[in-house]
């Protein structure tokens, strides 16, 4: 057993993540600023939860130096680019201060390891299957800020050997998401539209395609990560396969017992990528790492989930 922080605790993935842990025995803290996540997500299980904010320097300090831990899953962040549009400022004080003051407490009191979510996004339009040694570029305010994240760690690494693996996540979809509104997966958003009866709307012809991950992967990528892998590296974690927008619609009418069709619309987005899709070698061969789900099998869970 293992004293485990996660931040972003009570959000998405990191609520995932918490359930995981507490049902292999660690002793787990939650720590979320409740911005985004829901204390709800966490319903049910044996941890602690403190509603603190990274940004806060004296506080975060001080979680670390009463908690102990030996092991972080950092998941506190703006998560995806339309949370950037409103309020940069916000966001990015979010991702790269927060990211900052863990890193910071974590030397400071002996932290073994720390994993770290990072995105697909950094990528952009580059052509799957995406590789980890690509030459990346970020194109936004939320991928500048996760490659911050990277390059940071690795400093960290280097300067003061605190030990972290950063996992750039593909399209993830799963339960707890719904919180996240208009910022969630766009599996679930289509989901909470379909299961009312009314159309999905498709940015263009709806070939575009992305690499889904169902979050139980993810999950288990994070676990494999706590004592495996290589520190200071990144890791994609994804399926290797690419499924179109059309295609989630009908995977979608197959599980719910429907046929609606989705509503074209122009693309309003200049910047658009069309294709996502990660190469999982290196965390095949250095985590150990296999995606478990097919995309109809994710979204037939997904369904039950928000069925009960």
């Amino acid at each position: 057993m293992s004293r485990i922080l996660i931040t972003g605790g009570a959000g998405f993935i990191g609520s995932n993540i918490a359930r995981r842990l507490v049902e292999l025995g660690h002793e787990v803290t939650a720590a979320d600023n409740l911005f985004l996540g829901r204390r709800g997500n966490l319903k049910g299980l044996k941890l602690k939860f403190q509603k603190m904010d990274l940004r806060d320097e004296k506080e975060t300090d001080r979680l670390f130096r009463k908690g102990r831990f030996e092991y972080v899953f950092h998941e506190a962040a703006c998560s995806s680019a339309p949370m950037f549009d409103n309020n940069p400022r916000y966001a990015l004080d979010i991702n790269t201060r927060g990211f900052v003051n863990v890193m910071q407490a974590a030397k400071q009191t002996g932290v073994k390891r720390v994993v770290y979510a990072s995105t697909s996004s950094i990528y952009h339009d580059l052509t799957p299957p995406q590789v980890e040694s690509m030459v990346v570029t970020p194109e936004s305010f939320y991928t500048i800020s996760k490659y911050f994240t990277e390059l940071c760690a690795r400093q960290y690494l280097s300067e003061h050997g605190l030990e972290s693996i950063g996992m750039r996540y593909f399209s993830v979809y799963g339960p707890n998401e719904l919180h996240k509104g208009r910022y969630a997966n766009i599996i679930s958003q289509f989901l909470w539209i379909m299961r009312k009866g009314g159309r999905p709307v498709i940015y263009g012809d709806g070939k575009q395609g992305r690499d889904f991950t169902y979050v139980d992967d993810v999950v288990d990528a994070n676990i494999r990560a706590m004592r495996g892998g290589k520190p200071g590296e990144v890791y994609n974690i994804g399926t290797g396969s690419i499924t179109t927008f059309n295609d989630v619609v009908q995977l979608l009418n197959l599980s719910l017992g429907k046929k609606i069709a989705p509503k074209y619309v122009p693309n309003p987005i200049h910047n658009y990528v069309p294709l996502t899709g990660a190469s999982i070698d290196k965390a095949r061969k250095e985590l150990g790492f296999v995606s478990r789900y097919e995309l109809k099998d994710g979204i037939r869970k997904l369904v039950e989930f928000y069925s009960k």
